[in-house]
């Protein structure tokens, strides 16, 4: 029998009949994959205890269609707890985007270790709304909706730092009287983020993903209004 043996993180876990769960994960191969969890609501089950968000493990699954077996998952490193509460909210944020917006067996190693580098910063870092740009900027691009932060859609002329520019999601940035300043724009296409980079990359990228994924519920955000 083929062995899926990887690394793997919890993005989100359910009941499923009495004693399981269904667990999605970010697999290091795989991308995000549904399995079984057969008896992980018992408390003698092997797979008690682990299947916690945001503890990096070694899983195997089996089986071919959509819903996967899995047979084990272990901690593959010692846990390290958040910081702060804020940063616990926000990886919960982070999972949420994960769930929704990665499609199911989405291969994607970039996608892995940028998630995991994601978390391992915010357990440590208080500089959460950086982290957190920096995170949509990166997914966005695995997901191939990369934000053009370097020219103008219309003429493909380069983002001069004294101009203004309105920003639509479908097709970038565009000469204007008012709107998003050239010199934040260049801020954020360098990852320089001040206090007013980062509040304006983070209105362009919820703005880009609102547009994309029309459906999206993020519970998360509630904590950041």
């Amino acid at each position: 029998m083929e062995s899926n043996f990887q690394k793997a993180f919890v993005i989100h876990s359910r009941p499923y009949k009495e004693t399981s769960l269904i667990v999605t994960f970010l697999s290091e191969r795989n991308g995000k994959i549904n399995a079984v969890a057969k008896g992980a609501k018992r408390k003698n089950s092997r797979l008690s205890g682990n299947l916690e968000p945001f503890q990096c493990l070694n899983i195997d699954f089996r089986g071919r269609s959509d819903l996967k077996t899995l047979y084990l998952a272990e901690p593959c490193e010692v846990f390290e707890d958040f910081v702060g509460s804020e940063n616990l909210y926000s990886a919960f944020y982070i999972n949420e985007l994960i769930n929704f917006l990665i499609t199911q067996s989405e291969e994607s190693v970039d996608l892995f270790n940028i998630y995991k580098g994601c978390i391992s910063k915010l357990k440590k870092d208080l500089s959460i709304e950086e982290i957190l740009r920096n995170f949509e900027l990166d997914l966005l691009g695995v997901l191939g909706y990369e934000i053009n932060f370097y020219n103008e859609y219309d003429t493909n002329k380069e983002i001069e730092s004294d101009k203004y520019y309105r920003y639509s999601p479908q097709s970038g940035f565009s000469k204007s009287e008012d709107g998003f300043d050239g010199k934040v724009l260049n801020e954020i296409s360098q990852r320089i983020f001040s206090n007013e980079s980062l509040a304006a990359s983070k209105e362009i990228n919820r703005m880009t993903i609102e547009y994309y994924f029309e459906e999206l519920n993020i519970k998360s955000r509630v904590f950041f209004k």
